[in-house]
C-alpha cells in the first residue's frame, strides 16, 4: 500500500512539473497574441492610445507576475509535496535518496528564486535588448533554474520507474 502511495506522489509531483512547464509558455504566448492581429478589436480599440512598445510592456509584466506568483506558490507546494514523497517512499522501504535528490534540487531552486525575481522585475520595463550584464546574469540564473526542473524531471521518472518496477 505505501509502495502504491509512493508511486501516486511521484507521478502526481512529476505531472505537477510538466504542468507548470506549459503553463509558463502560455502566459507569454498569450502576451503575445494580445499584441497581434487576433487580438479582439475591444482590447486593440481601448488601447489605441498606448504605443505598441508600452502596450508590450505591460503584458510582459503581466505575463512575468503571474509566471512568478505560480513558481513561488510551486516551489512551497513542492516542498510540501517532496517532503511527504520522501516520507512515504522510506516508509515503503523504497529508494528514498531518489526522492530526496528531486527535494534538494527543490532547495537550490528555491535559494535561485529570489535573485530571478529581483532581477526579473528591475527589467520588466526597460528598453530592449537589454543591457548585456544584467541579461547575461538573468539568463544564467533563469537557465540554472530550467536545467535544475529538467533535471528534477528526470530524478522524478526515474523514482516512478523505481518504485513502478519493485511493485510488480
Amino acid at each position: 500500500m505505501t509502495r502504491s502511495l509512493s508511486l501516486l506522489l511521484t507521478g502526481l509531483w512529476l505531472g505537477l512539473l510538466v504542468a507548470s512547464w506549459f503553463l509558463a509558455s502560455i502566459t507569454f504566448r498569450t502576451s503575445a497574441t494580445l499584441l497581434g492581429p487576433g487580438a479582439r478589436p475591444e482590447l486593440h480599440d481601448r488601447l489605441a492610445g498606448v504605443s505598441e512598445e508600452h502596450r508590450r510592456q505591460a503584458f510582459r509584466h503581466m505575463a512575468s507576475e503571474i509566471n512568478r506568483a505560480m513558481f513561488g506558490r510551486w516551489l512551497v507546494a513542492q516542498a510540501l509535496l517532496g517532503a511527504v514523497t520522501v516520507a512515504a517512499v522510506w516508509w515503503s522501504s523504497g529508494p528514498w535518496s531518489t526522492a530526496a535528490a528531486a527535494l534538494a534540487i527543490v532547495a537550490v531552486q528555491a535559494g535561485l528564486h529570489g535573485p530571478i525575481l529581483e532581477i526579473g522585475r528591475s527589467v520588466d520595463f526597460l528598453p530592449r535588448p537589454l543591457p548585456a550584464e544584467i541579461a547575461a546574469r538573468f539568463g544564467r540564473l533563469h537557465a540554472a533554474y530550467v536545467l535544475l526542473d529538467l533535471g528534477k524531471g528526470g530524478v522524478l521518472a526515474w523514482l516512478a520507474w523505481r518504485l513502478a518496477k519493485a511493485a510488480r
